[in-house]
């Protein structure tokens, strides 16, 4: 794996030019900061369930199918490895929602996609797929519920001072509301029904007309270059000496792109002892690029949405983006010699 190392700076180089578009595009007055909105809105909502679709529409033989099944296993290691070791840090480390989640979930669809394509091949796309239906299956439950958890138990504490018994107890019928409310809009996430259709067509092998599946395909392509123009937008509109001057952003970063990820590394060097656990290394290394991928976009949409530090969630996602140049290589690299 270590001669995969110079094509990934390669590839990783070219997003960065992408998001120096961006950059230029905001400091040229041709784009503002308010444009991202609507660009943020097409990649979650319209792009990342055609990529779910287009990669569960592929065929496949047996065996691959049980190479995506080993790739689910090694993507729900990844994942309650990363939620366990964000719950055992967050009261030590006092961590806030937007931290916690930021060292949690990773940019593993808008970033590493066309990382994977460029790097591996295309015929990859359909493993990355599994560790992006585990994300996003947790991210839309344990994220928004991570956000959601916090501001209750902050409303909870003010009803008990200023409230009496009776005006909480019509509270706690209007919260029982909201979170059915909150199931359903989880339930209905077009990216949660493009897990569902995926699956469908996943197991009954029913092929979707020619021009709709190359609408899809075609679509899911743009996610990564419109989620790197996506974050050069919202970095032109900052001043980077703002990005930096939050303490707690080096210590975010080293946790997520360098801790995390080598943990998980040593876990599946203890396991690979096991016959057939990592009988081929690329396969392993699909969802160690998901592992070790940026903070998760879907940070900063909760934090604005719950109003919860939507500046410094911003700024995670975009230094994390930027070290990755450093931090992926040598740990791709680290691989390769760990699992020799």
């Amino acid at each position: 794996m270590t001669n995969l190392v110079f094509p990934l700076v390669s590839k990783i180089l070219s997003l960065l030019v992408l998001v120096g578009a961006g950059v230029v595009l905001v400091k040229t007055k041709l784009l503002k900061k308010e444009d991202s909105i609507a660009l943020s809105k097409i990649s979650v909502f319209l792009l990342s369930p055609c990529v779910i679709v287009s990669s569960f529409s592929m065929k496949v033989d047996g065996k691959a199918g049980q190479s995506l099944l080993l790739c689910f296993f090694y993507a729900i290691l990844a994942n309650f490895l990363f939620l366990f070791l964000g719950t055992l840090l967050r009261k030590p480390l006092h961590l806030s929602p937007v931290e916690e989640m930021s060292m949690e979930y990773t940019n593993c669809g808008n970033f590493v996609l066309p990382i994977v394509a460029s790097v591996l091949g295309e015929e990859y796309l359909l493993y990355v797929s599994a560790y992006i239906t585990v994300y996003n299956l947790l991210v839309w439950t344990h994220g928004i519920h991570l956000f959601q958890g916090k501001a209750g138990q902050h409303k909870e504490e003010q009803c008990k001072e200023k409230q009496s018994e009776e005006k909480q107890s019509e509270e706690e019928q209007s919260r029982g509301g909201q979170k059915q409310n909150a199931f359903l809009k989880i339930l209905l996430n077009p990216n949660i029904l493009a897990i569902l259709f995926g699956v469908f067509l996943f197991f009954t092998k029913v092929s979707l007309p020619a021009p709709i599946s190359l609408a899809i395909s075609d679509l899911g392509k743009m996610i990564g270059p419109i989620s790197m123009l996506i974050t050069g937008i919202i970095l032109g509109s900052m001043s980077f000496k703002k990005i930096v001057s939050y303490r707690r952003i080096y210590m975010v970063t080293a946790f997520r792109l360098l801790f995390f990820p080598f943990i998980y590394l040593l876990l599946i060097s203890v396991l690979s002892r096991i016959d057939g656990f990592l009988d081929n290394p690329v396969l392993f290394l699909v969802t160690f690029l998901s592992a070790m991928a940026p903070a998760a976009a879907n940070v900063s949409q909760f934090a604005i949405l719950y109003g919860k530090e939507e500046e410094y969630a911003s700024c995670i996602n975009i230094f994390t983006t930027l070290c990755t140049i450093i931090s992926m290589p040598i740990l791709v690299y680290l691989s390769g010699v760990i699992l020799k």
